[in-house]
């Protein structure tokens, strides 16, 4: 098949731009002897086909006479230049004592070869958009997956613009003769005891905090990866002969202090220090919640 009246033959990575007479590897051209650049121009020209050693060397040097080494020369600087130097031939085939024969699939229709140049220079782009939707998929997977682990209500639980989530923090202990170890860890469970009995009220597990805690998250963030509303921190410390008590409500979404107060109770009897603190602190915390709730769009 003759194919000198195409513009451009492609094989692999390479095109051979027949009127310029010069091979691309990728858009970078690759330098060629002469007589090298002739011997492919010929196989090519016949691709597919045996070319005779004899008519090879006619026709690379018509006006000379050379020997069979020089062909061979040649073909081995060819064969290099086309990294075709493997036992598996990929395109320049050799017929012991016949010839040589081009044997890589060629595309020559030069309209074929124009598109795949405008498909080659889109490819970027193409890449670029598949590359952003891959990611949108991915995002949007990733929000699935949280939704239904943190946000998706349950069936034991009521859901509605009147309820609020709550997550309980355990308080600082500021004074270790209180025993730091019992005295905010009994107030935290007491605190969240009564706050479960709260109309409108989800308290978060204080199993779940904890864990939190031990991989020192910052209970903020982590109150707003949970979907929380608000939540409630303090510290406790020894003042004389009394247990001071300060608490904080704390909106989630802003970060602004909600209400806070301080409770003194007698340092003599810290279980029912506890039980009390508990007890106000759930009070204002609840009274509080229903005024936010006052103002809420009716359902």
């Amino acid at each position: 098949m003759n194919t000198t009246d195409q513009g451009v033959i492609c094989f692999g990575p390479f095109r051979y731009d027949w009127e310029q007479r010069l091979l691309f590897r990728e858009g970078e051209m690759v330098p060629l002897a002469p007589k090298v650049g002739e011997t492919l121009r010929v196989l090519l020209e016949r691709h597919g086909t045996v070319v005779e050693k004899a008519e090879l060397m006619r026709a690379v040097w018509p006006d000379t006479t050379v020997e069979e080494i020089g062909l061979a020369r040649n073909i081995s600087q060819l064969r290099k230049a086309l990294g075709d130097e493997s036992e598996a031939v990929k395109y320049i085939e050799t017929l012991p004592k016949r010839g040589y024969r081009f044997v890589g699939d060629v595309v020559t229709d030069g309209a074929v070869d124009d598109g795949s140049a405008r498909a080659k220079a889109g490819a970027p782009w193409v890449r670029w958009v598949r590359g952003i939707l891959l990611a949108g998929v991915g995002l949007c997977a990733v929000l699935a997956v949280v939704y239904w682990q943190f946000y998706r209500p349950s069936r034991y639980l009521s859901s509605g613009d009147g309820i609020a989530n709550i997550a309980v923090i355990p308080f600082e202990c500021l004074s270790p003769e209180l025993d730091c170890g019992v005295f905010p860890h009994g107030l935290n469970d007491l605190l969240v005891a009564d706050l479960t009995q709260l109309d409108g009220v989800h308290v978060l597990s204080p199993s779940t905090v904890r864990s939190y805690q031990r991989g020192r998250l910052s209970m903020p963030f982590m109150a707003r990866l949970l979907g929380m509303d608000v939540m409630l921190d303090g510290t406790v410390q020894r003042a004389g002969e009394r247990v001071r008590v300060t608490a904080r409500l704390v909106d989630v979404h802003s970060a602004k202090l909600v209400w806070s107060d301080s409770y003194e109770y007698p340092a003599q009897q810290l279980a029912d220090a506890q039980e009390l603190a508990a007890r106000d602190i759930a009070a204002q915390v609840g009274a509080h919640l229903a005024i936010q709730k006052q103002f809420l769009p009716a359902s």
